[in-house]
């Protein structure tokens, strides 16, 4: 493998655990998908994609239609920083460039001879100039029930709330609480998927202020209410081997 490479690929079974000796981007394209690597689980969607470096065992699971955009990069391809960092941060927030980038190397008779590598590492390497809004949503994942206000978004990025606003809405299509809330809604569907907790104590940790909260943000994006949803994920890829 002398060049980056690229697979368009669905998940209708689990893959069960995998390892290679290159690193790879998991871009998704449609669809909500649980993703693990070394250990730590996560969902994908259309807004989050996922970085897996060589030798790290990773495994991932449709639900229902979905589809991703899987690049491939050969050993040397990054250096040793950009490796380490996406080996410590591998959720990645996707902006709107990188969606529109999607929809275009679904294609390869469009892209010939064009190597995306670049513009990932534009937008995720951490000397890239995506960098601060990068980071900034990484401490949203990881602490999605904190009071993100945009006061303090736009302080943790150094920039006024208007800037903020537009930075969002350039970068995800979205203001910076919308953000927020598909934030949220994926880290409480990882939980209701992989946990036992209440759903009441999973609202309040995703930051809803209710139960009931949970429960309009959950059927709006999937007609599924709390309890529907964990047992359809639950059972789903269970009969398959």
């Amino acid at each position: 493998m002398s060049a980056t490479s690229r697979h368009l690929r669905r998940y209708p079974v689990p893959t069960g655990q995998e390892c290679h000796d290159f690193s790879q981007w998991v871009l998704p394209v449609r669809g909500d998908l649980q993703f693990e690597v070394s250990g730590h689980g996560g969902r994908l969607d259309p807004l989050q994609g996922a970085f897996v470096a060589a030798g790290e065992i990773h495994a991932l699971e449709g639900r229902g239609e979905n589809c991703c955009l899987i690049i491939d990069c050969p050993p040397g391809s990054l250096d040793d920083d950009t490796l380490e960092h996406l080996r410590r941060v591998p959720w990645l927030a996707l902006p709107g460039h990188a969606r529109h980038l999607l929809q275009h190397l679904q294609d390869p008779r469009h892209t010939a001879g064009h190597d995306p590598l670049p513009l990932l590492l534009r937008w995720f390497a951490p000397a890239g100039s995506g960098a601060r809004l990068q980071a900034l949503c990484a401490r949203v994942r990881q602490t999605p029930g904190a009071d993100w206000t945009v006061a303090r978004m736009a302080a943790e990025v150094g920039v006024s709330g208007s800037r903020l606003h537009a930075v969002f809405a350039r970068e995800f299509a979205l203001s910076p609480l919308a953000w927020v809330g598909a934030t949220r809604l994926r880290w409480a569907k990882q939980q209701l998927q992989g946990s036992n907790a209440s759903i009441s104590d999973i609202a309040l940790r995703a930051g809803y202020s209710e139960h009931s909260a949970l429960t309009r943000a959950l059927r709006r994006e999937t007609g599924l209410g709390p309890r529907q949803w964990r047992a359809q994920a639950s059972s789903f890829g269970q009969d398959t081997p």
